[in-house]
């Protein structure tokens, strides 16, 4: 009887410890993998944009548009890098929400002038802009 309650309390034991490491196993951080592609595309954003504005090419750039210090800026969608609004008259009323802008970029001042701006469906704007973390 007695070598039967201990043979239940190893049991018991190796069971446990089999059971932590599973669920260490499942508790690692996988988002370094994903994280290194989110590097290569916001890194592919990057050259597209300054390669635009050295061209002098307009850009079709999807983000939102906020108020930092009292002026509006464009907060870019792929690498949430944000841009000062040259033509503040071309957003005004747009605080906030999610949009499509065609503009010229200039990298000198990290400056775009927006030529034609467009609202983003009504289920796109229910979405809160993400932030980098």
């Amino acid at each position: 009887m007695i070598e039967e309650n201990e043979m239940k309390k190893i049991y018991a034991a190796v069971f446990a410890f089999v059971l932590g490491f599973t669920l260490l196993g499942f508790a690692q951080d996988t988002s370094s993998g994903s994280s290194a592609s989110t590097d290569k595309k916001v890194a592919k954003a990057e050259k597209k944009e300054a390669k635009a504005a050295e061209k002098g090419k307009d850009m079709r750039l999807t983000g939102w548009v906020k108020e930092e210090g009292g002026k509006d800026v464009f907060v870019n969608d792929k690498d949430k890098q944000s841009w000062d609004i040259s033509n503040q008259d071309a957003v005004k009323g747009h605080e906030g929400h999610h949009v499509k802008v065609k503009a010229k970029l200039d990298e000198s001042n990290h400056s775009l002038t927006v030529d034609k701006l467009t609202m983003m469906k009504q289920k796109k704007q229910a979405g809160e802009m993400k932030t980098k973390s």
